[in-house]
């Protein structure tokens, strides 16, 4: 599976490092996720998009790993 990879030039000027730090981290955790066995990748990409909204919706949870 090829891996996602971040271009520094497509991190918006003035971005926070926290959020920076939390998108590398996700990217990471999706190029993970295809390494996963096929019936359990489901579970991992809701479990990743439920963090992520509730991190774009404002809370205050941290991402697990």
């Amino acid at each position: 599976m090829e891996r996602v990879q971040q271009n520094p030039a497509d991190i918006p000027q003035g971005g926070s490092p926290d959020n920076v730090a939390i998108a590398d981290e996700l990217l990471s955790r999706l190029g993970d996720i295809g390494d996963l066995p096929l019936e359990d990748r489901a579970a991992a990409y809701a479990q990743l998009h439920d963090e992520l909204r509730t991190h774009l919706e404002g809370g205050d949870s941290e991402l697990r790993p």
